[in-house]
């Protein structure tokens, strides 16, 4: 399979795919699912892929999606958001602990029966930054490859069950004042992503992980919590950002990789929904223990991707904010400290526990 990864024009299987990812956008928006122009295009691209068929899936489109995506999201951080943002921090912080600790725990027996050595388990699951994690872990000799893809099964994975699961229970977060929100003139929209991009311009000068998302929700989030500008992008920029998100989780299934680990592939994927499910419980308890609907907190307390779980709370009516914070808090704590919790819990012997109660033996050396 082969990755058009520039702006230019794709040669005519790529172009198909293209075209496929379109029409599969345009049907699944006009039958009202969630997150159309997400889902519609991952699911022809990644076909395609893992299809061995080239596919166009530019980075600087990525980019581009993560940064109008991150822009929409960050207009919903008002004044009265930040004020309960700041109010649940510490419960944010736990909860990345937790999505740590249960990725810690799981990714024993994950190695046990993915047969990869621990290392690779490790960061195979725990929900971080795509690229991140495959470049931590390969720095102390876990290997890319499965890493790589395991990741991107997760955030796959939860993009398509996420949303139809939290319809499926009737769960409403009842945010529907964002419903209400006029959409922004094209000249504000502008204006509104200059924010976003002068907030991504600053988290890559401060070498922040995932610039493009983070960046431009903190550039959107000052406009909006200081009463500049209030409303939701054009609903064709705000479609256009969802597609290239989209094709670039689609075009990481490549053949290549699944026809070598077709085995770790299918218990990757199982071990991504049990860690779901298990955060979702502790979402639940969440929910009953403080203010937060449980919608919201299974959001913020999702191990999916961060772009992709705001974003499922935009079109789900839920609190965008919370959920958003929540996953920033997480992002912080994996992507900058991943490593040091992994040598924490080595020399914790929290592994050599889980090793004597799944009965898998390793170096850890």
């Amino acid at each position: 399979m082969r990755l058009i990864s520039k702006w230019r024009i794709p040669p005519p299987p790529a172009l198909l795919t293209l075209l496929l990812a379109l029409g599969l956008g345009f049907l699944a928006s006009w039958a009202h699912v969630p997150l159309a122009w997400v889902l519609g295009p991952l699911i022809a691209t990644a076909l395609s892929s893992a299809a061995g068929y080239p596919v166009f899936a530019p980075t600087m489109g990525r980019r581009l999606g993560q940064a109008v995506v991150g822009t929409s999201v960050g207009l919903n951080v008002t004044a009265a958001a930040l004020q309960v943002i700041m109010l649940w921090a510490p419960l944010m912080v736990l909860t990345a602990f937790v999505a740590i600790l249960l990725s810690a725990t799981l990714s024993v027996p994950l190695a046990l029966l993915g047969k990869i050595d621990h290392k690779t388990a490790f960061f195979s699951l725990t929900p971080g930054g795509l690229s991140e994690m495959a470049n931590v872990g390969t720095s102390v000799g876990a290997q890319a490859e499965p890493i790589a893809l395991s990741q991107a099964l997760r955030v796959a994975l939860l993009v398509c069950l996420m949303p139809p699961l939290i319809i499926a229970l009737g769960i409403d977060g009842g945010m529907n004042d964002q419903v209400a929100q006029v959409r922004l003139s094209w000249l504000h929209a502008g204006l509104a992503l200059l924010a976003g991009l002068a907030g991504v311009a600053l988290t890559r000068l401060l070498r922040v992980n995932n610039p493009w998302t983070v960046g431009a929700i903190i550039g959107a989030a000052v406009v909006a919590a200081t009463g500049l500008l209030a409303g939701r992008m054009p609903g064709v920029l705000f479609s256009l950002g969802q597609f290239f998100i989209g094709i670039s989780i689609g075009s990481r299934f490549r053949r290549e990789s699944l026809e070598r680990l077709p085995r770790l592939a299918a218990i990757s994927a199982a071990f991504t929904i049990l860690l779901a499910a298990l955060l979702f419980g502790y979402a639940w308890l969440l929910s009953i223990a403080t203010a937060i609907d449980v919608a919201s907190a299974a959001l913020g307390s999702s191990p999916g991707g961060m772009a992709e779980m705001a974003l499922t709370a935009q079109v789900l009516h839920l609190n965008v904010a919370l959920v958003t914070a929540f996953h920033v808090v997480r992002a912080f704590l994996v992507n900058g400290f991943t490593l040091h919790f992994y040598n924490l819990f080595t020399r914790l012997g929290l592994f050599r526990l889980l090793d004597a109660i799944f009965g898998h033996k390793q170096s850890r050396s």
